[in-house]
């Protein structure tokens, strides 16, 4: 009896749902297999990887339109659980689940299918090859009979052509049977690699005459005990031909990793109770270490740790808190191979720091999910995220039986919905009711003529701290030398030819570029409406303040911080230094000897355009507040009333919550209602919906410029889940997508963790 299996096509970023294939018993198909099926017309053998098995087909496809599994290339590559939730992230965050399996999981994934070119007759061959005029064609045809059957790539880098001009001359041949274009298939990579003959290997690492990389392959096997393919073959040239000699002579074996690992795999403990938290609160430090705490009275020795974080610079420094309450059982991912995860996991690793794409790796008994700095915009949708951290690790909670800790400064909507629908526990470990909280009003420097970026009390803070050897922090949220540029003469304002914002300078790289949507151009010389050369740079970015606190602080270091960099400054090792930055101060940022810290313009922070800018700006002064307490915090604005700054001077965080989820239900925004954002071809695109539909609103199209090109941006403000919402638009509104992003009301993640 056969049954039929929900792929997707590995290398093939399809705008579709999966595609079905029909798989016959003796297969033997799993859910998580690596599987070769026919794609295309043309039936080209492509690699894909099982998400879904069923016993009838889905009600729009007949059984005359399916193709059959070729053949299963290994198993197990990830458990049900992770095909569950790769599926729930594609419907509920409008992620083709093509292209959601390749940018995610298809990234730990080595290896392809191998086209191998032989010659079916060599006398009609050579003939063929003789009556050619072409040169190139010519050479590709001697190699061909010279190395037949040879691999695509050998015969490329070989023939020295491009590698469109050898395909297409292949399809010509093809088409005249002259060749065979079979392909070969990739290693296994659930097989790990361990001496089988320990009598050969001896014989062939002591033997004059065995190439040196030869030898090395099989060191690196007996030392490890058990490697896997990649790894005993990395950066030896041909280890792959290596491997396969060696398998056919005896000297090495596969076996299966579950095998290696049978006396190290603990039964899975059944947890009737997972922890649902939220850490609020405290500095960095200070969260790591209560959770530690936490995980060492309740954790296993079998059990794992997965801390989720949102940028590389945080890893490192968590890495070290976490060694030093974990000896030897951390391991941090800063930009290896994402494969490591699983060999540090094999190597005994429990504890691991990570970035969101680790959601979708399989851990042995895995018991808590900790997401740090949970109410970062890093972990809600963006350019490059394209689902929410928090509600995707919670789904992975459900779907494993683990608990899950949200670790954070403060609570935005998303966190305040787990706490008051999910059931989650609050527990505050700090508040910052004592710490001196200065709000400076900026209007009055104005009045007074002080046309500077620092206050005079704040100069005079930084004298103070400097003259005692002390460090300063100085947080500024905008880059360039300048940000806006003025005509002396007739009050022209130099904007963006693209969506009419003023034009940022920046000094380094001599550019005018526009902060909303990318454009970049030459600087201008002369005003380009009266011709007046009295043009003035106004505005002030990090650029330009570190210029002038050179000039004012003539004998103190300054350390300038911004994103980009993954060096961390340690505070302690600092005397007499201003450190001034973005916000990437508070990752790349140790503050334990900062006298105090200061943000030179709050308004930055206050007034952002995303959903998120009022729980974002909280959340900065909040990280600000906490990392240097008990010492002092300075506020400079021009908006000494804005209730995010109010609450933040209060310590009420609830009362900043209720105000701003007041406003969104007003609104109608998320956490009320979905907000989906797309970006578009063309910005034609009436009809949209195949139906009416009530309750939504529809911002847009407008244009912006995106990688270099125009697109064109529409928001969707509505009450349809993401999985309905596909149905209802009409087939030439689809057509234009080319993106989305989706602000998800949480109710999209169900209680029943099978759906």
């Amino acid at each position: 009896m056969s049954k039929f299996v929900g792929v997707a096509i590995e290398d093939a970023y399809l705008p579709f749902d999966l595609l079905f294939y029909e798989a016959p018993d003796f297969l033997d198909v799993e859910v998580g297999s690596r599987v070769l099926v026919p794609f295309g017309k043309k039936n080209k053998p492509k690699l894909a990887y099982v998400l879904k098995i069923v016993d009838t087909l889905p009600y729009q496809l007949s059984q005359d339109q399916i193709k059959n599994v070729i053949s299963v290339v290994e198993k197990n590559l990830f458990s049900k659980e992770i095909a569950k939730l790769l599926l729930f992230v594609s419907e509920n965050f409008l992620i083709p689940i093509h292209s959601l399996i390749n940018k995610i999981y298809g990234t730990y994934v080595e290896g392809e299918l191998v086209p191998i070119i032989s010659v079916n007759d060599l006398k009609l061959f050579s003939e063929f090859r003789d009556s050619l005029k072409s040169q190139d064609k010519k050479n590709i045809c001697d190699l061909l009979l010279e190395a037949s059957p040879i691999p695509l790539s050998r015969l490329n880098e070989k023939s020295k052509v491009k590698v469109s001009y050898l395909k297409q001359f292949l399809r010509e041949m093809d088409k005249k049977n002259l060749i065979k274009i079979e392909y070969k298939l990739p290693y296994p990579l659930n097989k790990l690699l361990v001496i089988k003959n320990e009598e050969l290997f001896e014989e062939l690492v002591h033997k004059k005459g065995v190439f040196k990389s030869v030898k090395n392959v099989l060191l690196r096997i007996k030392k490890n005990g058990a490697i896997q393919y990649g790894e005993a073959i990395y950066k030896i040239r041909n280890g792959l031909a290596i491997l396969e000699s060696l398998l056919k002579e005896g000297v090495i074996e596969e076996i299966d990793e579950n095998d290696e690992n049978d006396e190290k795999i603990f039964p899975l403990i059944i947890r009737e109770n997972p922890k649902r938290l939220i850490i609020d609160g405290g500095n960095l430090k200070e969260r790591v270490s209560y959770i530690s705490n936490l995980v060492k009275s309740e954790i296993h020795e079998s059990e794992s740790v997965l801390v989720v974080v949102n940028e590389i610079a945080l890893i490192k420094r968590l890495s070290e808190l976490y060694e030093g309450n974990f000896p030897g059982l951390v391991f941090g991912y800063t930009g290896k191979e994402k494969s490591e995860i699983k060999r540090q996991l094999r190597l005994g690793k429990r504890i691991i720091i990570s970035t969101p794409f680790s959601l979708f790796t399989d851990m042995p008994n895995l018991r808590f999910i900790v997401v740090e700095d949970a109410s970062s915009k890093y972990h809600i949708p963006h350019e490059y995220l394209q689902f929410d951290t928090r509600i995707v690790a919670y789904k992975k909670s459900e779907l494993e039986n683990a608990s899950i800790i949200f670790s954070t400064y403060s609570i935005d909507d998303i966190i305040y919905y787990f706490q008051k629908e999910k059931g989650f526990e609050l527990v505050e470990i700090k508040n910052l009711k004592k710490q001196n909280k200065r709000i400076i009003d900026m209007r009055r420097e104005l009045k007074s003529e002080n046309l500077s970026p620092l206050s005079r009390y704040l100069e005079s803070k930084i004298k103070k701290a400097i003259s005692s050897n002390g460090n300063v922090a100085l947080i500024l949220n905008r880059k360039p030398y300048s940000t806006f540029i003025v005509c002396g003469e007739c009050g022209y304002v130099h904007r963006c030819p693209v969506c009419e914002s003023p034009l940022y300078f920046d000094k380094e790289m001599n550019l005018l570029f526009c902060p909303v949507c990318g454009h970049t151009e030459e600087p201008i010389e002369k005003c380009p409406r009266c011709g007046s050369l009295s043009l003035l740079y106004l505005g002030y970015g990090i650029q330009k303040l570190s210029n002038s606190l050179r000039n004012a602080f003539k004998d103190t270091n300054l350390v300038v911080i911004e994103g980009g960099s993954e060096v961390i400054y340690d505070s302690k090792k600092f005397e007499k230094t201003i450190f001034l930055g973005t916000e990437a101060m508070f990752s790349h940022l140790n503050f334990e000897n900062i006298s105090f810290l200061a943000f030179v313009s709050a308004d930055t922070f206050l007034n952002g355009s995303e959903i998120n800018t009022s729980f974002e700006a909280l959340k900065y002064l909040r990280e600000g507040a906490f990392e240097t307490y008990p010492n002092d915090i300075f506020i400079q604005t021009y908006e000494m009333e804005n209730y995010i700054i109010e609450n933040f001077k209060k310590d009420d965080e609830l009362e900043f919550i209720k105000l701003e989820l007041s406003f969104r239900k007003e609104l109608n925004y998320p956490p009320f209602a979905f907000l989906y954002e797309f970006r578009l071809n063309s910005n034609d695109i009436y009809p949209i919906f195949k139906i009416h539909v009530q309750d939504t609103k529809i911002y847009g199209p407008v244009r912006k410029l995106y990688q270099n090109e125009n697109v064109y941006e529409l928001s969707i403000r509505t009450q349809i889940i993401p999985k309905e919402l596909y149905s209802i638009f009409t087939d030439s509104f689809c057509k234009k997508i080319i993106g989305a992003r989706v602000f998800p009301a949480p109710i999209i993640v169900n209680r029943n963790p099978e759906d």
